[in-house]
């Protein structure tokens, strides 16, 4: 359970969300796309950032690509309907 922003945890252990084991709070990392905590060992590189899992290391690098990907089909559909 997250606590809420304003909440101050001045605990010095924080649990991986993950594997769901207790670590020292600087051995925690944030995701930067979906902000679970997780250690260092369930820790997925990608380029110079870590993520909690694939999913999150490929949305962050691709998320923009396969919007545009969708719009140039949605925009390749409409072009076909009006011919």
């Amino acid at each position: 359970m997250r606590r809420k922003e304003l909440e101050e945890d001045d605990s010095p252990y924080l649990f991986c969300e993950l594997c769901e084991q207790m670590y020292e709070r600087i051995q925690i990392q944030e995701c930067p796309y979906c902000e679970k905590r997780f250690c260092r060992s369930c820790a997925v590189r990608s380029g110079s950032q870590t993520f909690c899992g694939k999913a999150c290391a490929k949305n962050w690098f691709f998320a923009d690509a396969d919007e545009e990907g969708e719009d140039a089909d949605t925009k390749g559909e409409s072009e076909k309907e009006e011919h």
